[in-house]
């Protein structure tokens, strides 16, 4: 029986070192990840400009698309009158019809 808890208690220790191991190897490779990836100042700098760049660009079309939507949604309304105005008129002809054929 104490064979059992000594290799019981075995493989628990070699379990545990494994996992260390593996968190040392973890460690290791997020270390060299990050030594190739520094870039230097000037590359960030210019990175950033161009990003920048880019964000100016999109907050100029996205005023432009939404002044152009204002306008849109001014002729929707406009045309929605409209054609409210063409379903009443074509209603009252139909009712004047209507009376006139009932007279």
């Amino acid at each position: 029986m104490s064979d059992d808890l000594d290799s019981s208690s075995s493989d628990d220790k070699d379990h545990v070192t494994n996992i260390c191991f593996m968190a040392i190897e973890i460690d290791n490779e997020v270390f060299s990840l990050n030594d190739q990836s520094k870039l230097s100042y000037d590359e960030l700098h210019d990175a950033f400009e161009s990003l920048y760049d880019k964000f100016k660009k999109l907050g100029h079309k996205y005023s432009s698309l939404k002044k152009s939507h204002a306008c849109l949604l001014v002729e929707k309304y406009a045309l929605e009158k409209q054609a409210r105005i063409v379903i009443v008129s074509d209603k009252v002809k139909q009712l004047e019809e209507e009376n006139k054929a009932l007279k």
